[in-house]
């Protein structure tokens, strides 16, 4: 199965229909203009509805800056996590940080810079990548396969390529994992956002194919991972009917006792709007006996599939997404 590149419905009013209730208040759908008309014989009354009053744009924009904020403090308050939302509008520049723009292990989220910067070394001619080779490409960034990720990161540099991409991009709080193991590498939503701007504005250093290749995959992501793990929270199943949606997803446990899950992409019309939701929750399991006698899903040695510690973890996204940019408030 494929992402849902399909979908058509405009995104803007969806991410904007909060922001212009919360900016101008309820308007009521029943405000009306009482019209008369005199010259009939027997005088006619028409209706007409008052337009809504146009919201300046700055005005949408703190409204949504303000529910970004308050999403990322329910997640804290209700769910026992610390997540940071980050949102970054294309058009405009404008960038929303909310929680705490920290460091965080990226997870699978990591397999965006092997795959940019095996595309960005075959574009310039320094490697040359078969048939194979981008399968494996597609494979890790549309199911997020880690066999495929193991074998690119040993073969072609190992924590050299997320230092390569760092330099190429200017991330400034990007780091190669402390022990090679990809998943370890530290990102935060910040430098995602600047990634993710550099490749869909074409100021990169990815060629043609390269961009193309890189988006593509993403926009065809999966809803199971290659091991079956659920990768529809956070953007996905929090933006449904979001246009020209892109995705790559990470998860792990456990850090510290936390789940760690990262849900990073773009959708609207011409990739407008880039967002990254990143998530340290704590192993909770609603079931006491679970929760006294279960151990830490270590996702490096068993499998997580339906663990329910896990899928109370993607929730948690989810419903941060939902919050920030998916419910309307009347």
């Amino acid at each position: 199965m494929s992402g849902p590149r399909g979908r058509r419905r405009s995104i803007v009013s969806l991410l904007f229909a909060a922001a212009t209730a919360v900016a101008c208040g309820s308007v009521s759908s029943d405000s009306e203009v009482l019209m008369v008309g005199v010259t009939a014989p027997h005088p006619t009354v028409e209706f007409l509805p008052v337009p809504a009053p146009e919201v300046p744009y700055t005005m949408k924009v703190q409204a949504l800056t303000d529910r970004v904020v308050a999403a990322a403090a329910l997640a804290e308050a209700q769910r026992g996590a610390r997540v940071t939302v980050a949102l970054l509008d294309r058009e405009t520049g404008s960038r929303t940080v909310a929680g705490a723009d920290e460091p965080i292990e990226t997870a699978s989220v990591v397999k965006l810079f092997i795959a940019d910067d095996l595309l960005f070394r075959a574009g310039t001619g320094e490697i040359a990548l078969g048939e194979g080779e981008y399968d494996e490409i597609a494979a890790m960034l549309s199911r997020s396969d880690d066999s495929a990720a193991n074998d690119l990161w040993s073969r072609y540099g190992g924590s050299e390529i997320v230092d390569r991409v760092v330099h190429r991009h200017g991330l400034t709080d990007t780091s190669a994992p402390y022990d090679g193991n990809w998943w370890n590498t530290v990102t935060t939503a910040s430098d995602l956002l600047t990634w993710y701007d550099a490749v869909l504005g074409g100021t990169s250093g990815l060629d043609e194919r390269g961009t193309a290749t890189l988006v593509g995959h993403l926009l065809d992501f999966e809803p199971a991972g290659s091991d079956g793990y659920d990768q529809r929270f956070g953007l996905p199943d929090g933006l449904p009917d979001a246009t020209e949606l892109g995705v790559k997803q990470g998860w792990m446990c456990c850090v510290d006792g936390n789940w760690i899950h990262l849900s990073t992409g773009f959708f609207g019309d011409d990739h407008r709007y880039v967002v990254a939701v990143l998530s340290r929750e704590k192993v909770h399991y609603d079931d006491p006996d679970l929760a006294e006698w279960t151990p830490l899903p270590d996702t490096a040695l068993v499998d997580v599939t339906d663990d329910a510690s896990a899928a109370h973890a993607r929730d948690t996204v989810t419903l941060v997404v939902q919050e920030a940019f998916g419910k309307p408030t009347h």
